[in-house]
C-alpha cells in the first residue's frame, strides 16, 4: 500500500472516502492516498471521472478498494497491464500498469472468485463447448478484471447455481417477488435466443438468470442485471460517416418500440425519456424480458427483470428511478434491488463466502 512516510497501513474497513485526487487527506488517523499514490498503483484513471463528484468518488475508491482487497487478502505483489492511449514510433499502443487487473499466473490460479468451486463454475460457462451462438462472454475480463461486474456476479449467484443449494435460489425467489418453485437453477450470461425476431433481435443477454420450474415450460424466468463500478451511459450511436450501421440501428429502434408498445407496460411519452438517453440500456436489458411474456408456452407472465446495483452507485440509483417511473402502475416486469439487499439471499447465513463477498464489494 502506497502512502505518505511515516504513516500506518489503515484497515480497508476504517477507510473513509474524501477524493480530492489533489494531496493526502487526514480524517482522524485516516490517511486517504493521493492521485499521485494512485497512479503509483496503476489505481488513477480517466475512465472514473463520472458525471457528479459523488459517482466520481465512488468509482475511485471501488478501484483502489478492490487492489488494496488484492494486496491484503491475495497477497498478490504485481499486477497487469492494459493497451493505453499512448503509442511508440512503430505506432503500437504501449501497455499501460493496471493496479485492477491480474497478471496472466494469478488469473490462471483463479484469483477472481472467492472460491475454487465458483472459479470452476465461471470456467465451466467459458468453456468452448458452454458457448453459445452469438454469446458476447469477454472471458479475458472475466478471469482478470477485479473491477468489472462480470466476476462479480459468479461471486455472488455462484453458491447458489450449485444444484444441492435449491435454498438459496428460493430465498432469491422471494426477494425478486416471485413464485418459489421445483426444480429451479441459475445459469449465467445467458438469453432464450440472441438475433431472434421472436424475442429482441439482437445479442442482448442477461448476466443472470434464475430459472424455475419445469424445463418442459412454462417456466418464470428472473433475467439480472448486475452492475458494480461502471455509471449509466448512452449506447454508442452509429456514426454519420456509416448510413449503413445507422440505418440498421434505426430499424432495430422501431423494432423494440414496437415490442414496447405491445407490452403495454410504459407510460405515454416514454421515448422521449428513453432512446437517446442513459435509460437506452436498462429498456433493452428489459425488453428481452418482456419479448419472452409473449411465449406463454415457454415463459411465464411473471418472468421479469432486475438490476443489481450498490447502494453507493448513485448513476444506476438515479437511473433506474427515472425508468421505474416510466411504467405503469402495478407493472411487475421491472424491479431494481441494491447489491447489499441481495446478498443476504444469495448465502446462507453468517457464511465465509458471505463475509468474503461483503470485504470484496461493500467494504
Amino acid at each position: 500500500m502506497c502512502r505518505p512516510a511515516g504513516t500506518a497501513a489503515v484497515p480497508m474497513s476504517q477507510w473513509v472516502p474524501d477524493w480530492t485526487g489533489a494531496s493526502a487527506s487526514v480524517k482522524g488517523t485516516v490517511v486517504l492516498p493521493t492521485r499521485e499514490e494512485l497512479e503509483r498503483v496503476g489505481c488513477w484513471f480517466d475512465a472514473d471521472r463520472a458525471v457528479g463528484a459523488e459517482m466520481t468518488a465512488f468509482k475511485r475508491e471501488a478501484r483502489w478498494r478492490q487492489h488494496q482487497w488484492a494486496v491484503e487478502v491475495l497477497g498478490i505483489t504485481s499486477f497487469g497491464t492494459h493497451p493505453g492511449r499512448s503509442r511508440n514510433a512503430a505506432g503500437t499502443r504501449l501497455l499501460t500498469p493496471n493496479g485492477t487487473k491480474l497478471n496472466v499466473g494469478d488469473a490462471d490460479n483463479g484469483k477472481n472468485f472467492l472460491t475454487p468451486a465458483i472459479h470452476a463454475i465461471a470456467m465451466a460457462r467459458a468453456a468452448p463447448d458452454n458457448f453459445e451462438p452469438h454469446q458476447t462472454l469477454d472471458v479475458t475480463r472475466l478471469r482478470r478484471d477485479l473491477l468489472s461486474s462480470m466476476p462479480m456476479a459468479f461471486n455472488l449467484f455462484g453458491e447458489a447455481s450449485l444444484p444441492n443449494n435449491a435454498d438459496a435460489r428460493a430465498r432469491l425467489a422471494t426477494l425478486f417477488g416471485v413464485g418459489v418453485g421445483d426444480p429451479s437453477e441459475i445459469v449465467f450470461e445467458w438469453s432464450p435466443a440472441r438475433r431472434d425476431p421472436a424475442y429482441t433481435r439482437d445479442r442482448t443477454a442477461f448476466d443472470v438468470a434464475l430459472r424455475i420450474g419445469d424445463p418442459t415450460g412454462p417456466r418464470t424466468v428472473v433475467g439480472i442485471e448486475t452492475k458494480y463500478h461502471e455509471h449509466s451511459t448512452n449506447d454508442h450511436f452509429p456514426r454519420a460517416t456509416d448510413p449503413v450501421a445507422r440505418r440498421r440501428f434505426r430499424e432495430q429502434t422501431d423494432f423494440l418500440v414496437a415490442l414496447s408498445v405491445r407490452s403495454a407496460v410504459f407510460r405515454a411519452g416514454w421515448q422521449d425519456r428513453v432512446l437517446e438517453t442513459d435509460l437506452r440500456q436498462i429498456w433493452r436489458d428489459h425488453l428481452l424480458a418482456l419479448s419472452m411474456r409473449d411465449h406463454s408456452q415457454l415463459w411465464t407472465s411473471d418472468t421479469r427483470y432486475v438490476l443489481i446495483h450498490p447502494e453507493r452507485n448513485v448513476s444506476f440509483r438515479a437511473a433506474t428511478q427515472a425508468y421505474a417511473s416510466l411504467l405503469t402502475d402495478g407493472d411487475t416486469s421491472f424491479r431494481a434491488l441494491t447489491l447489499e439487499t441481495v446478498v443476504d439471499a444469495a448465502f446462507a447465513t453468517a457464511s465465509a463466502t458471505q463475509a468474503a463477498f461483503i470485504r470484496r464489494y461493500l467494504w
